[in-house]
């Protein structure tokens, strides 16, 4: 069975954004010579680092879900067409 699965242009719009968000932390990260994570600026630099990670984890949760219930959905919906007599009568 084959069906069209959408990804809401919304969320991807967030992960993209988040996810450039964390490139670009870690790049401050990386080209920062004296980066100690046990000090501020670095710890709170740090901090936003994997707050940024656990949205981004969190974002693919919420899509991934919604990418499921499309197919769950589908399925269902498969099962209501096999199930109903009147779909397979020939006209």
């Amino acid at each position: 069975m084959y069906f069209t699965l959408a990804i809401n242009e919304q969320l991807a719009d967030m992960l993209r954004t988040a996810t450039e968000l964390s490139v670009q932390i870690n790049a401050y990260i990386k080209n920062d010579e004296e980066f100690n994570v046990e000090e501020f600026p670095s710890n709170v630099i740090s901090d936003a680092s994997e707050s940024i990670t656990k949205i981004i984890t969190d974002l693919g949760d919420v899509i991934g879900r919604d990418i499921v219930n499309q197919a769950i959905n589908e399925e269902e919906k498969e099962i209501k067409n096999r199930l109903n007599t009147e779909s397979h009568v020939s006209k």
